[in-house]
């Protein structure tokens, strides 16, 4: 299932799509939309925020730190081309942007628009969810660093502490790699033994993967809400070859 994208999704939006400022998706084919999924990684922030594409509101409800919309498999459908991606707080009905820029998505593709930094700097993060054919066993994985103040990330594999991803820069992000689907894994500051995070994942054998590293430098106290956590969505569901 290439694209997921239930009816009953679509219906809801529609439906949504209804209240002054939300977007109407129409049920059209695939190929006539960009997909998108929105993640709030902006650790400075204490509200839940909207997302607007060209001013028209996309998300339902608004999104808290570390929120996903539509959700980790799913994506909405959007009208593509050139656009402005905007977040504003929720409950301001003047739709005000805290954070926006200008960008292009393409019809037919599939992408995570994440946020991560304010108004006065570049504060998204666009990642194409390209699909990646692999193995039974196996999954394909890309990556990116959402930790601020510019903190360069490796992530590892354990036992036997095997680079998967290496010098990853705030905001950077690295191509698929193949790995079996459930593991352990460290995310350590590139150059140092110091452990920032670790993650035990079971995944979706044959599926694509956006891992996302999001919190604040230096940040690895277990009850904090803003801890550097490794954390994911699906990015599809590719056929075996």
């Amino acid at each position: 299932m290439k694209y997921i994208l239930s009816l009953a999704f679509l219906t809801i939006i529609s439906l949504e799509a209804c209240k002054k400022n939300q977007i109407a998706i129409p049920v059209n084919p695939a190929t006539d939309y960009a997909f998108v999924k929105f993640v709030n990684g902006e650790p400075n922030t204490t509200k839940s925020y909207q997302f607007l594409w060209n001013g028209q509101k996309i998300t339902g409800t608004g999104l808290a730190y570390a929120g996903i919309f539509p959700g980790t498999v799913e994506y909405a459908a959007l009208v593509p081309g050139q656009g402005t991606v905007a977040v504003s707080i929720d409950g301001d009905t003047t739709f005000t942007p805290v954070a926006q820029a200008s960008l292009s998505i393409e019809s037919g593709k599939r992408y995570g628009i994440i946020w991560s930094g304010d108004i006065s700097k570049d504060p998204f993060v666009v990642v194409e969810n390209r699909t990646q054919p692999t193995d039974s066993g196996y999954v394909m994985v890309q990556c990116v660093n959402l930790i601020q103040s510019n903190q360069t990330i490796d992530i590892l594999s354990l036992p036997d502490s095997t680079v998967l991803f290496a010098a990853v820069p705030y905001k950077g992000v690295k191509d698929y790699i193949k790995i079996p689907y459930a593991g352990s894994y460290l995310v350590r500051e590139t150059g140092t033994r110091i452990t920032l995070a670790k993650a035990t994942l079971s995944l979706s054998q044959t599926r694509n993967y956006t891992w996302y590293v999001r919190g604040k430098q230096y940040d690895t106290l277990a009850t904090s809400k803003t801890k550097i956590t490794l954390d994911y969505y699906t990015n599809g569901y590719p056929q075996t070859p």
